[in-house]
């Protein structure tokens, strides 16, 4: 009795696991292009499998990439800061757009921020760790393949378009994004809301919260009736014998 009791607990403790942490999961798809190159779509949730890292061409981002991802997205709960900010590496600007708002309640699903980086070296190959925050907290939603910056060239810059699938209320978001040496994984870079605010209170919701109410298709029937009607109707005999 005393096992079976443990073994019933046991289970108890193992849904409420899997139930909390499916609850906390969240879904997004994304595609990534820079200069004419546009990378296939990176399906990217809490609980991705970690991927090889696909070879990047010269001159940008590799026509087949996919995003160099860990076996988690990750979490944060505080805003991370690179310690050589503005040596070698920086964030010259940071931008969003925002695509269709299927419910028209003002909070988009489908969006993409444009990421101009810059460094002290000729080239130099990174990689971008990018996050939507909210009360201080911010959940990766993308990582992206390696790709080449110019110096301080301006058009060296890329653009993350994503799709919020779930896992994201209807609220005010945060971009926040970490800039990366691609050989030696370190923190180079970063920039946030409180640096650029074009990535700050950003009206975002997954597409699972986008609600589109169709009306219902109404028939309206007119019916014709009263005093006059009926009068037309009784004359008719008295015609039709006259005629006769």
């Amino acid at each position: 009795m005393k096992n079976l009791l443990l073994i019933g607990l046991a289970s108890l403790t193992l849904t409420t696991d899997l139930y909390a942490k499916q609850a906390d999961d969240w879904e997004v798809t994304s595609s990534e292009k820079q200069f004419d190159n546009t990378s296939e779509l990176v399906y990217k949730t809490t609980f991705v499998p970690p991927q090889e890292p696909s070879e990047t061409s010269k001159n940008g981002v590799a026509a087949t990439s996919q995003a160099k991802q860990t076996s988690e997205a990750r979490k944060l709960d505080f805003r991370p800061e690179a310690k050589n900010a503005n040596s070698n590496f920086w964030i010259y600007d940071a931008w969003v757009e925002f695509y269709g708002d299927e419910d028209s309640d003002g909070y988009f699903s489908h969006f993409s921020v444009g990421l101009d980086a810059d460094t002290y070296f000729s080239e130099a190959q990174v990689y971008a760790r990018l996050y939507l925050g909210k009360d201080e907290v911010f959940k990766e939603y993308h990582t992206t393949s390696t790709f080449t910056i110019y110096g301080d060239s301006s058009a060296d810059y890329l653009v993350v378009e994503s799709e919020l699938l779930t896992g994201f209320t209807s609220d005010d978001y945060e971009v926040l994004i970490e800039l990366y040496d691609e050989y030696t994984n370190e923190l180079v870079a970063v920039i946030d809301g409180y640096n650029d605010g074009d990535l700050y209170l950003l009206p975002l919701e997954s597409n699972n919260y986008e609600e589109v109410y169709e009306e219902p298709n109404v028939i309206i029937v007119t019916e014709h009736g009263g005093s006059i009607g009926w009068g037309i109707l009784c004359l008719l005999p008295l015609l039709f014998r006259k005629n006769g």
